[in-house]
């Protein structure tokens, strides 16, 4: 695989093509590197990564983050030098990237007003920063170069200067943030002149051989600024100042494309790299979406990029490069792109940790150590929570039964695959089917459990893992033949009628509602017969992508909708209610499900919405009646996930970890 073929960087030698980029993890509340962060990047170079980037780290502190790396003063230098050796000394290489974010500063991190090339008010902040003078520029530029020097000093391989996602850099570079009149301002060579600055400068102060990366926006899709061919210009300039590597991402974090949750394609952005590449002549790294080895063997194979990164993906699974490389794919467990343990973390001010890899976070607090004792386990349910128990359990040398009820594993997460966007969450019932087999856990399929038949199991532990059942409608249904519950709809099991009316407007109800209105609209693979052979004109192909076969109706009793979904995804799905033109009424009591619809009551008044059938996404409950059957009668009982308390996937993968590790 070329994903394995080495490759010199500068004068710097990687082992393969696999990069972990920088991501921020709030484990540095005083920006201090401490035995967390060591330990986590440690256990990422283990599994085999060629190239490590720690940051972003603060070169001062009038355009920092929350919790940040420290590289802005000489005592951050010792911590530094400790976490570049721990990367280094499992086989990777190591680098840092520096980081001012301008416009995006918010003042409550740093007690000032935020500086920028000019004052654009940021939809980030929501704060309008001021505008630099000439002295505060030349003060920024002096930051970097000084932080650039200790980052080399502290022993890391390479500096990265970040010019992506619309930190400062990007806001220099673009007509709509940068709007001087002077040496920094108007045409296209004074806006790219304090990139241009400091990297030449950073170049001189770090000497020839050092390997020096730039991350850049290889679109900034944001309308009236820099697209691929701007980033190629600047990209091709800024390897005249000395750039060795550049490492190519996606737009701002103001832009209204999505970036990295499931929505993009996996490697949707690597043709932004191969408009870089195809600029200079230093290698270049694709980003975003690239969670499996096939997808990153194909950008390279294809000429798209040099490298690529697995930012979150070595997140999820740090050892991904190792089983890749000795052909096991099945055993890695894939980012599915949740944004529910990284993202919208980081957005609220969290310690990162990740949906589906429990030891994320904690690796310098926990182990998985070999039982003392091997014990007889059963679980009940194989949902994510049962199997994720069943899995640690058998690690640890434990004789594992797992009895699921339905055809197959997996319980809600096959539902939570289905709606747009969310296809890569089959990727991990796909690993549980995989490594229980491998691991000797005996599975039972079609198997109902009855309390009689798990005592008579014998089991030194009995954990139920059941899941939860749909919560009861709070309102009349006099025509229940018209109700549906979502998961039957998510399934494919029942189709609606042309007229579907979606009760509840949580995370399920909005996503049900999402899946209900793309039905009946253009597929990747039509769309582009039909756009390659200039079949129809792109605004009818548009109307054929965004219109489907159903007239889809949102109803939600608060005031609202979406409220569960975490910040960095939400507005992604309203986005996508909003343009397949799914209707939506919050604040709204419905009252009735009738033959012609639903009766709802709004601000006072009644009426009803005409529905073919109403789609019952309202909320789930624990079953408790078999736990209660066997208090007192069985060996050891657990209860866990929804079975306990229905919440997210990150709990319940959490919980069979913890009790799979403890048993």
């Amino acid at each position: 695989m070329k994903l394995f073929e080495p490759i010199t960087v500068g004068r710097l030698e990687l082992k393969n093509r696999i990069c972990m980029p920088a991501i921020h993890h709030c484990y540095t509340p005083d920006g201090f590197v401490n035995e967390r962060l060591i330990r986590y990047y440690e256990t990422r170079a283990s599994g085999g990564a060629a190239l490590i980037t720690v940051g972003g780290c603060t070169i001062d502190m009038i355009g920092p983050g929350p919790m940040m790396i420290g590289a802005h003063d000489d005592q951050f230098i010792p911590g530094l030098a400790k976490l570049a050796e721990a990367i280094n000394s499992k086989g990777a290489k190591s680098a840092a990237q520096l980081y001012q974010a301008g416009r995006y500063t918010h003042s409550i991190m740093t007690g000032q007003q935020a500086l920028a090339p000019s004052p654009i008010a940021s939809r980030l902040t929501r704060e309008t920063p001021k505008e630099m003078s000439a002295e505060e520029i030349e003060t920024v530029i002096d930051s970097f170069i000084a932080a650039a020097i200790r980052i080399k000093e502290a022993g890391f391989d390479a500096v990265e200067i970040i010019a992506s996602a619309g930190y400062l850099i990007c806001q220099f570079l673009s007509p709509i943030t940068n709007q001087r009149n002077d040496q920094y301002g108007g045409s296209w060579e004074n806006r790219a002149r304090f990139g241009k600055e400091v990297i030449r400068r950073t170049r001189q102060a770090l000497g020839p051989d050092y390997t020096l990366i730039v991350r850049l926006s290889g679109h900034d899709f944001m309308p009236g600024s820099n697209g691929n061919l701007e980033a190629a210009r600047f990209a091709a300039e800024l390897e005249s100042d000395g750039v060795n590597l550049f490492n190519i991402t996606g737009g701002w974090h103001e832009s209204r494309v999505p970036q990295i949750t499931g929505e993009l394609p996996r490697g949707g952005f690597a043709y932004l790299a191969r408009g870089i590449k195809e600029a200079v002549h230093v290698p270049v790294i694709a980003s975003n979406r690239i969670n499996d080895p096939h997808t990153a063997e194909q950008i390279i194979a294809e000429g798209f990029a040099d490298l690529v990164n697995m930012g979150r993906p070595l997140i999820a699974d740090p050892d991904l490069p190792a089983k890749a490389e000795a052909g096991k794919p099945g055993s890695i467990r894939r980012c599915i792109a949740c944004n529910q343990g990284c993202l919208d973390m980081v957005f609220t001010l969290q310690d990162v940790h990740c949906t589906v890899n429990p030891m994320a976070g904690r690796e310098d607090k926990i182990t998985v150590k070999p039982a003392d004792k091997s014990k007889k386990i059963l679980i009940v349910g194989g949902g994510p929570a049962g199997m994720e128990t069943a899995l640690t359990a058998a690690k640890r040398g434990h004789q594992v039964t797992l009895w699921e009820k339905g055809p197959r594993l997996g319980g809600h997460l096959t539902y939570a695959a289905m709606p747009p966007g969310k296809e890569d969450f089959l990727t991990l019932l796909h690993y549980y089917e995989h490594e229980l087999p491998l691991y000797g856990v005996d599975i039972f399929l079609n198997r109902d459990a009855k309390p009689g038949e798990i005592i008579d199991f014998g089991a030194d532990t009995t954990i139920i893992a059941t899941g939860a059942g749909p919560a009861d409608p709070p309102f009349k249904i006099s025509e229940p033949a018209k109700v549906i519950s979502a998961l039957k709809v998510l399934d494919g099991s029942i189709v609606p009628g042309p007229k579907a009316v979606v009760i509840g407007g949580g995370s399920v109800g909005c996503e049900t509602a999402a899946f209900l209105a793309e039905r009946g609209t253009l597929s990747a693979g039509m769309l582009k017969f039909l756009f390659e052979n200039n079949a129809e004109e792109p605004d009818a192909l548009r109307e054929l992508l965004l219109k489907g076969t159903h007239e889809v109706t949102l109803v939600e009793m608060e005031k609202g909708i979406g409220r569960d979904i975490g910040i960095s995804t939400r507005w992604v799905v309203l986005q996508c209610l909003h343009r397949r033109r799914v209707k939506v009424l919050d604040q709204c009591q419905v009252m009735d499900v009738t033959a012609e619809g639903v009766l709802v009551e709004k601000d006072g008044s009644a009426s009803l919405i005409p529905a073919d059938n109403v789609v019952l996404a309202i909320g789930a409950r624990a079953d408790k009646s078999l736990i209660e059957e066997l208090e007192g009668k069985t060996g050891e009982l657990h209860v866990i996930g929804d079975a306990l308390k229905p919440r997210k996937l990150t709990e319940a993968i959490r919980e069979g970890f913890d009790l799979g590790r403890s048993v």
